[in-house]
Protein backbone atom coordinates (compact mmCIF):
# COMPACT_ATOMS: atom_id res chain seq x y z
CA UNK A 1 0.00 0.00 0.00
CA UNK A 2 2.73 2.46 1.03
CA UNK A 3 4.76 1.39 -1.95
CA UNK A 4 1.90 2.15 -4.32
CA UNK A 5 1.26 5.55 -2.71
CA UNK A 6 4.98 6.44 -2.86
CA UNK A 7 5.20 5.49 -6.52
CA UNK A 8 2.14 7.61 -7.34
CA UNK A 9 3.54 10.56 -5.32
CA UNK A 10 6.86 10.36 -7.13
CA UNK A 11 5.08 10.19 -10.44
CA UNK A 12 3.09 13.34 -9.67
CA UNK A 13 6.26 15.22 -8.68
CA UNK A 14 7.96 14.08 -11.85
CA UNK A 15 5.07 15.29 -13.97
CA UNK A 16 5.18 18.72 -12.30
CA UNK A 17 8.97 19.15 -12.63
CA UNK A 18 10.33 21.25 -15.53
CA UNK A 19 11.74 19.37 -18.50
CA UNK A 20 15.53 18.99 -18.37
CA UNK A 21 17.61 21.31 -20.59
CA UNK A 22 18.82 19.67 -23.79
CA UNK A 23 22.40 18.53 -23.57
CA UNK A 24 24.52 19.84 -26.45
CA UNK A 25 27.26 17.80 -28.00
CA UNK A 26 29.75 20.56 -27.16
CA UNK A 27 29.61 19.40 -23.52
CA UNK A 28 31.23 16.13 -24.55
CA UNK A 29 33.38 17.18 -27.51
CA UNK A 30 36.47 19.33 -26.87
CA UNK A 31 37.57 21.25 -29.97
CA UNK A 32 41.31 22.04 -30.13
CA UNK A 33 43.70 21.85 -27.21
CA UNK A 34 44.51 23.77 -24.07
CA UNK A 35 47.61 25.73 -25.10
CA UNK A 36 49.17 25.67 -21.64
CA UNK A 37 48.76 21.93 -21.20
CA UNK A 38 50.04 21.20 -24.70
CA UNK A 39 53.02 23.53 -24.17
CA UNK A 40 53.95 21.65 -21.00
CA UNK A 41 53.83 18.39 -22.96
CA UNK A 42 56.01 19.85 -25.74
CA UNK A 43 58.50 21.07 -23.16
CA UNK A 44 58.65 17.68 -21.49
CA UNK A 45 59.35 15.93 -24.80
CA UNK A 46 62.13 18.31 -25.78
CA UNK A 47 63.75 18.29 -22.35
CA UNK A 48 63.75 14.49 -22.48
CA UNK A 49 65.72 14.83 -25.72
CA UNK A 50 68.38 17.00 -24.08
CA UNK A 51 66.98 20.48 -24.81
CA UNK A 52 66.91 23.22 -22.15
CA UNK A 53 64.16 25.85 -21.95
CA UNK A 54 65.70 29.32 -22.29
CA UNK A 55 62.70 31.62 -22.62
CA UNK A 56 58.91 31.53 -22.49
CA UNK A 57 56.15 33.93 -23.52
CA UNK A 58 52.49 33.32 -22.68
CA UNK A 59 49.49 35.37 -23.80
CA UNK A 60 45.77 34.56 -24.04
CA UNK A 61 46.30 33.35 -27.61
CA UNK A 62 49.59 31.45 -27.51
CA UNK A 63 52.39 29.96 -25.47
CA UNK A 64 55.85 30.29 -27.03
CA UNK A 65 58.89 28.32 -25.88
CA UNK A 66 62.55 28.77 -26.83
CA UNK A 67 65.09 25.98 -26.33
CA UNK A 68 68.82 25.42 -26.68
CA UNK A 69 70.92 22.29 -26.91
CA UNK A 70 74.67 22.66 -26.80
CA UNK A 71 76.41 25.70 -28.25
CA UNK A 72 74.68 25.85 -31.61
CA UNK A 73 71.29 24.13 -31.67
CA UNK A 74 68.24 26.31 -31.09
CA UNK A 75 64.49 25.72 -31.38
CA UNK A 76 61.25 27.68 -30.97
CA UNK A 77 57.81 26.14 -30.54
CA UNK A 78 54.55 28.10 -30.48
CA UNK A 79 51.38 26.43 -29.22
CA UNK A 80 47.83 27.75 -29.62
CA UNK A 81 44.37 26.24 -29.33
CA UNK A 82 45.16 24.50 -32.62
CA UNK A 83 48.16 22.74 -31.15
CA UNK A 84 51.64 23.36 -32.55
CA UNK A 85 51.13 26.53 -34.62
CA UNK A 86 54.75 27.43 -35.44
CA UNK A 87 58.03 25.53 -35.29
CA UNK A 88 61.50 26.97 -35.95
CA UNK A 89 64.76 25.05 -35.79
CA UNK A 90 68.36 26.15 -36.17
CA UNK A 91 69.28 22.95 -38.02
CA UNK A 92 67.77 20.26 -40.17
CA UNK A 93 67.03 16.93 -38.44
CA UNK A 94 70.53 15.69 -39.35
CA UNK A 95 71.94 18.34 -36.98
CA UNK A 96 74.41 19.54 -39.62
CA UNK A 97 72.61 21.55 -42.27
CA UNK A 98 71.28 24.91 -41.11
CA UNK A 99 67.59 25.71 -41.43
CA UNK A 100 66.46 28.88 -39.62
CA UNK A 101 69.68 29.73 -37.80
CA UNK A 102 70.11 30.57 -34.11
CA UNK A 103 66.46 31.36 -33.35
CA UNK A 104 65.03 32.48 -30.03
CA UNK A 105 62.29 34.72 -28.61
CA UNK A 106 62.79 38.48 -28.48
CA UNK A 107 61.48 41.02 -25.99
CA UNK A 108 60.26 44.09 -27.93
CA UNK A 109 59.47 47.40 -26.25
CA UNK A 110 55.77 46.46 -26.53
CA UNK A 111 54.20 43.15 -27.52
CA UNK A 112 51.26 44.74 -29.32
CA UNK A 113 53.26 45.91 -32.33
CA UNK A 114 50.37 47.02 -34.53
CA UNK A 115 48.20 48.65 -31.86
CA UNK A 116 45.16 46.40 -32.34
CA UNK A 117 45.02 45.35 -28.69
CA UNK A 118 46.38 41.84 -29.34
CA UNK A 119 49.96 40.84 -28.59
CA UNK A 120 52.25 39.63 -31.36
CA UNK A 121 55.18 37.26 -30.94
CA UNK A 122 58.64 38.45 -32.00
CA UNK A 123 61.15 35.79 -33.00
CA UNK A 124 64.84 36.61 -33.24
CA UNK A 125 67.63 35.10 -35.33
CA UNK A 126 71.06 35.90 -33.94
CA UNK A 127 73.14 37.89 -36.43
CA UNK A 128 76.02 40.37 -36.29
CA UNK A 129 76.00 43.21 -35.40
CA UNK A 130 72.26 43.07 -34.68
CA UNK A 131 69.68 40.28 -34.58
CA UNK A 132 67.08 39.80 -37.31
CA UNK A 133 63.52 39.98 -36.01
CA UNK A 134 60.26 38.65 -37.40
CA UNK A 135 56.78 39.12 -35.94
CA UNK A 136 53.93 36.60 -35.89
CA UNK A 137 50.24 37.32 -35.43
CA UNK A 138 47.72 34.85 -34.00
CA UNK A 139 44.00 35.18 -34.60
CA UNK A 140 41.20 34.07 -32.28
CA UNK A 141 41.21 30.59 -33.83
CA UNK A 142 44.90 30.08 -33.07
CA UNK A 143 46.08 30.42 -36.67
CA UNK A 144 49.46 32.09 -37.19
CA UNK A 145 50.60 34.45 -39.92
CA UNK A 146 53.52 36.82 -40.35
CA UNK A 147 53.30 40.54 -39.68
CA UNK A 148 55.06 41.43 -42.92
CA UNK A 149 57.79 44.04 -43.42
CA UNK A 150 59.53 45.51 -46.45
CA UNK A 151 63.09 45.39 -45.13
CA UNK A 152 64.29 43.34 -48.10
CA UNK A 153 63.13 46.10 -50.48
CA UNK A 154 65.83 48.35 -49.04
CA UNK A 155 68.58 45.83 -49.69
CA UNK A 156 68.76 42.11 -50.28
CA UNK A 157 69.17 40.35 -46.95
CA UNK A 158 68.19 43.39 -44.84
CA UNK A 159 66.01 42.69 -41.83
CA UNK A 160 64.32 44.35 -38.86
CA UNK A 161 66.66 44.86 -35.91
CA UNK A 162 64.21 46.29 -33.37
CA UNK A 163 60.84 48.00 -32.94
CA UNK A 164 60.73 51.57 -31.67
CA UNK A 165 58.54 54.67 -31.79
CA UNK A 166 61.05 56.98 -33.48
CA UNK A 167 58.75 59.96 -34.04
CA UNK A 168 56.80 59.93 -30.75
CA UNK A 169 53.44 59.42 -32.47
CA UNK A 170 52.48 56.47 -30.29
CA UNK A 171 53.03 53.86 -33.01
CA UNK A 172 56.00 51.53 -33.26
CA UNK A 173 58.20 51.47 -36.34
CA UNK A 174 60.30 48.52 -37.48
CA UNK A 175 63.94 49.64 -37.56
CA UNK A 176 66.23 48.32 -40.31
CA UNK A 177 69.99 48.90 -40.16
CA UNK A 178 71.84 49.43 -43.43
CA UNK A 179 75.61 49.40 -43.27
CA UNK A 180 78.46 49.57 -45.75
CA UNK A 181 81.59 47.95 -44.32
CA UNK A 182 83.17 47.69 -47.79
CA UNK A 183 82.79 51.44 -48.31
CA UNK A 184 83.99 52.53 -44.87
CA UNK A 185 87.42 54.12 -44.59
CA UNK A 186 87.86 54.06 -40.84
CA UNK A 187 87.25 51.66 -37.98
CA UNK A 188 83.71 53.00 -37.78
CA UNK A 189 81.37 51.21 -40.18
CA UNK A 190 79.18 53.65 -42.07
CA UNK A 191 75.54 52.82 -41.32
CA UNK A 192 72.08 54.36 -41.11
CA UNK A 193 68.81 53.16 -39.62
CA UNK A 194 65.58 53.14 -41.59
CA UNK A 195 62.20 53.10 -39.78
CA UNK A 196 59.40 51.24 -41.53
CA UNK A 197 55.94 52.59 -40.71
CA UNK A 198 52.97 50.30 -40.13
CA UNK A 199 50.40 50.70 -42.89
CA UNK A 200 47.77 48.31 -44.28
CA UNK A 201 48.88 45.48 -42.01
CA UNK A 202 52.61 45.59 -42.79
CA UNK A 203 55.71 47.66 -42.01
CA UNK A 204 56.26 49.67 -45.22
CA UNK A 205 59.37 51.32 -46.64
CA UNK A 206 57.78 54.72 -47.31
CA UNK A 207 60.80 56.99 -46.87
CA UNK A 208 61.98 58.61 -43.65
CA UNK A 209 59.68 60.38 -41.18
CA UNK A 210 60.60 64.07 -41.32
CA UNK A 211 61.41 64.49 -37.63
CA UNK A 212 63.52 61.34 -37.59
CA UNK A 213 65.42 62.33 -40.74
CA UNK A 214 66.20 65.80 -39.39
CA UNK A 215 67.41 64.39 -36.08
CA UNK A 216 69.69 61.88 -37.81
CA UNK A 217 71.11 64.55 -40.13
CA UNK A 218 71.78 66.95 -37.26
CA UNK A 219 73.58 64.28 -35.26
CA UNK A 220 75.88 63.49 -38.17
CA UNK A 221 76.48 67.16 -38.98
CA UNK A 222 77.73 67.69 -35.44
CA UNK A 223 79.99 64.63 -35.64
CA UNK A 224 81.25 65.76 -39.05
CA UNK A 225 82.18 69.20 -37.72
CA UNK A 226 84.23 67.56 -34.98
CA UNK A 227 85.92 65.17 -37.43
CA UNK A 228 86.83 67.99 -39.81
CA UNK A 229 88.25 70.07 -36.96
CA UNK A 230 90.43 67.14 -35.93
CA UNK A 231 91.33 66.41 -39.58
CA UNK A 232 90.02 62.87 -39.22
CA UNK A 233 89.60 62.15 -42.90
CA UNK A 234 88.43 58.53 -42.56
CA UNK A 235 85.74 59.45 -40.04
CA UNK A 236 84.64 62.42 -42.13
CA UNK A 237 84.39 60.21 -45.23
CA UNK A 238 82.21 57.70 -43.41
CA UNK A 239 79.94 60.49 -42.15
CA UNK A 240 79.79 61.90 -45.68
CA UNK A 241 78.57 58.52 -46.90
CA UNK A 242 75.92 58.38 -44.16
CA UNK A 243 74.68 61.88 -45.05
CA UNK A 244 74.46 60.87 -48.70
CA UNK A 245 72.57 57.72 -47.69
CA UNK A 246 70.07 59.73 -45.65
CA UNK A 247 69.51 61.97 -48.67
CA UNK A 248 69.00 58.87 -50.81
CA UNK A 249 66.46 57.39 -48.40
CA UNK A 250 64.63 60.72 -48.16
CA UNK A 251 64.12 60.68 -51.94
CA UNK A 252 66.75 63.23 -53.00
CA UNK A 253 68.11 63.07 -56.53
CA UNK A 254 71.41 61.33 -57.21
CA UNK A 255 72.94 64.70 -58.04
CA UNK A 256 71.94 66.00 -54.61
CA UNK A 257 73.29 62.87 -52.90
CA UNK A 258 76.67 63.31 -54.60
CA UNK A 259 76.64 67.02 -53.76
CA UNK A 260 75.98 66.20 -50.11
CA UNK A 261 78.91 63.77 -50.12
CA UNK A 262 81.24 66.37 -51.69
CA UNK A 263 80.17 69.12 -49.27
CA UNK A 264 81.11 66.99 -46.29
CA UNK A 265 84.68 66.53 -47.53
CA UNK A 266 85.31 69.89 -49.19
CA UNK A 267 88.61 71.50 -48.18
CA UNK A 268 90.09 68.45 -46.44
CA UNK A 269 93.62 67.42 -47.46
CA UNK A 270 93.65 63.74 -48.48
CA UNK A 271 96.56 61.39 -49.00
CA UNK A 272 96.76 59.66 -52.40
CA UNK A 273 95.32 56.49 -50.85
CA UNK A 274 92.47 58.38 -49.16
CA UNK A 275 91.77 60.25 -52.40
CA UNK A 276 91.45 56.98 -54.33
CA UNK A 277 89.20 55.46 -51.71
CA UNK A 278 86.96 58.53 -51.49
CA UNK A 279 86.68 58.63 -55.29
CA UNK A 280 85.60 54.99 -55.36
CA UNK A 281 82.96 55.57 -52.69
CA UNK A 282 81.70 58.64 -54.48
CA UNK A 283 81.35 56.60 -57.66
CA UNK A 284 79.07 54.14 -55.84
CA UNK A 285 76.82 57.00 -54.70
CA UNK A 286 76.79 58.46 -58.21
CA UNK A 287 75.85 55.06 -59.66
CA UNK A 288 72.74 54.88 -57.50
CA UNK A 289 74.21 52.60 -54.82
CA UNK A 290 74.24 49.64 -57.20
CA UNK A 291 77.78 48.50 -56.45
CA UNK A 292 78.94 48.40 -52.85
CA UNK A 293 82.45 47.17 -53.65
CA UNK A 294 84.70 50.19 -54.37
Amino acid sequence: MWGVRFALFAGVLGACAPAPEPVGVERFLRVGVQAREEADAVRARLEAAGWALTHEVETPRFVALAFARGDEERAVRVITSRGLAASLDSHEPDGVRRRHGRVTLAEPAARDLDGDGVDELVVSREEEPLPCLAALRFDETGAARALADEAASLREGACVGRYEDVDADGALEAIVRLDWPALSLGEHVAAVEVPLALRDGAFRADGLPAAFAERERARREAALAAARAAREVAQAADLALELAALAHLAGASIARQVERFDEALAGLVLTPHERDRVAAVRAVVAAGWRDVEP
